[in-house]
């Protein structure tokens, strides 16, 4: 590893993040180096400035990609070359795009038609609980309280720690589930790689086929079934508050994003058209 990017890990994991943003973070940095193929100190606040203008108008990234990328660069001059830069970035005009959401049939049909036991599990518990595939793989045996039903997620986004409360027929699921897989250290380990929780791209490829069996053409990844959780459970009636709590969200504003995908749920107006003759 450059030695620039190896004082960048160290920065890293001395302030503890995530592994995903230590992930995020070296491969930007990465990419900046390759992309000038000069010492960082020499590239110019200017250069910095147009090398954003490229990602945006030629690799068009999205506004989302284009913030991270500058969180890392900027935490590379801060923190190890201590030194500032000022740049302008034109930033793509943000997008708000409302998923394709799944039906509870939908969701049924697949987590039905999912095979292995192990993987069905997996989307049970996805959908039953609310959960981030990132949170999912990285459960442990136990993390499960059986007595108050509970999942101990630990260092989920934000590393912090919270329960989430698992439903009585996903508990009789888990419990069939160990009976037959007989889990000792992480709940959905690897079949290959010895004492390994299963990865996330294996979990995607056996839904992308899964979809395909259950005849479901909608754009759908694991994530969908965090979304299916939280827009049925408010229609089921579920508090905004406890909402919150189960999907780990600090703000409660991130949670009310899902009642404007329900506007169903908050109208009240009338039928303006009723009793005319058209």
């Amino acid at each position: 590893m450059n030695i620039l990017l190896q004082q960048l890990s160290d920065e890293i994991n001395a302030r503890g993040y995530s592994q995903k943003t230590l992930c995020a973070y070296l491969a930007a940095n990465d990419h900046l180096i390759r992309y000038f193929d000069q010492p960082i100190t020499a590239i110019s606040d200017e250069a910095l400035s147009a090398y954003f203008r490229h990602l945006s108008l030629d690799k068009k990234l999205s506004r989302a990609t284009i913030a991270l990328k500058l969180n890392a660069i900027h935490f590379l001059y801060a923190n190890v070359l201590h030194r500032e830069f000022a740049i302008k970035v034109g930033w793509p005009k943000k997008q708000y795009k409302i998923p394709e959401l799944l039906s509870r049939a939908e969701v049924q049909s697949i987590i039905q038609h999912c095979t292995p036991e192990k993987y069905r599990v997996m989307l049970s518990v996805l959908y039953g609980c609310g959960l981030r595939i990132s949170e999912l793989l990285n459960l442990k045996v136990q993390d499960i309280d059986g007595e108050r039903r509970t999942f101990k997620i630990r260092q989920g986004k934000g590393n912090k720690d919270r329960f989430v409360v698992i439903p009585p027929s996903l508990i009789q699921q888990l419990r069939r589930y160990w009976c037959h897989a007989h889990p000792r250290d992480w709940l959905f380990p690897t079949s290959f790689r010895g004492n390994y929780p299963i990865g996330a791209s294996s979990l995607r490829k056996k839904l992308k086929a899964t979809l395909q069996i259950a005849g479901i053409d909608k754009r759908c990844s694991p994530h969908s079934f965090r979304h299916a959780y939280a827009t049925h459970q408010l229609e089921a009636g579920m508090p905004l508050h406890q909402l919150q709590h189960q999907l780990g969200h600090n703000d409660v504003r991130t949670t009310s994003r899902y009642l404007h995908w329900l506007p169903e749920l908050s109208n009240q107006g009338r039928d303006l058209l009723a009793g005319w003759e058209v």
